[in-house]
């Protein structure tokens, strides 16, 4: 069964690679379509994402979130395809694709052989804005390994073209030695992994479990903490990737003051345009005490 299914999966990333090697205009084409048999088959995604949208933005109409919710769902679908391009594309991306915009932070944070753990939330466009970072400066990251053994190589040889490599997301040690040796890893956090293993902090005015283990990984690997968040200009499809100055004192700093630094940043850039960000997450799944279930009434 095991053989079988490998073997469609090989088959079925064969398009994937085609996708890869199109103009990004006519792959985004492609795959843009799907929008609309994805939120008739991902019901229960649509009503997360709604439920976010709306703790979120509170003073919003009605129409503005359907409006952000149905864009953000084009925005995947044609992710599909940006991914295709990130993972598959050969040589250097060129100019049109994007640009990285504050690499002198990136510089100032290393001073004195100091690795720097890059921070960023899970946008539409990550995997295009990991690559352009990628190819102008040298960084591994971190990633939650797949199930499927020919998804799983399939998505580290991609992103084997622009990361040195991809530790998994349990191996501490290897993470801390990278940082040890002056090296930039670059990781995602903004994903609710229970109470025990956060802090709540405030983003976009919600309590929400965000990881101390950023704090930890820092510290142990006596790194310099940078933030960066890829945006995607609708206009032109240009992706920048924005890196902000170190966050002063992440490791050492009460986590709450840390962890709400970091909330910060990612609100600031989520708000520039919303329907780029992933609104799938269950982002506020885990409440505090006296807090309830922000997803009561989503479908189970």
């Amino acid at each position: 069964m095991s053989r079988l299914r490998n073997g469609m999966t090989r088959a079925g990333l064969v398009p994937v690679r085609g996708l890869g090697r199109l103009p990004p205009g006519a792959a985004r084409a492609l795959t843009g379509g799907l929008a609309g048999p994805m939120r008739w088959l991902m019901t229960r995604r649509v009503a997360i994402a709604r439920r976010n949208l709306a703790l979120c933005f509170p003073d919003w109409t009605s129409a503005r979130l359907e409006q952000t919710l149905r864009l953000h769902f084009r925005l995947l679908a044609e992710s599909v395809a940006d991914i295709a391009q990130a993972w598959c594309r050969p040589g250097r991306l060129d100019e049109s694709f994007g640009e990285v915009i504050g690499m002198e932070y990136v510089e100032a944070a290393r001073a004195g052989g100091r690795g720097v753990l890059l921070i960023t939330g899970h946008a539409t466009c990550l995997e295009l804005g990991a690559r352009l970072f990628g190819e102008r400066v040298e960084a591994c990251g971190i990633y939650r390994p797949l199930r499927n053994p020919v998804l799983d190589a399939f998505q580290n040889r991609g992103r084997e073209r622009y990361a040195r490599r991809m530790i998994p997301r349990h191996d501490l040690r290897a993470m801390v030695k990278h940082l040890r040796a002056g090296g930039i890893l670059w990781y995602a956090p903004d994903q609710d992994f229970g109470p025990d293993r956060s802090e709540f902090v405030p983003f976009f005015g919600q309590p929400v479990a965000t990881a101390r283990g950023i704090i930890e990984l820092a510290r142990l690997g006596r790194a310099a903490v940078v933030p960066m968040y890829p945006l995607q200009c609708l206009a032109d499809r240009r992706v920048e990737v924005h890196v902000e100055a170190e966050l002063p004192d992440f490791a050492d700093a009460p986590a709450i003051e840390s962890l709400g630094a970091f909330n910060r940043f990612l609100e600031r850039q989520i708000r520039r345009s919303p329907a780029q960000y992933w609104w799938l997450h269950r982002r506020f799944k885990s409440a505090p005490p006296g807090v309830a279930d922000r997803y009561r009434q989503t479908p189970a």
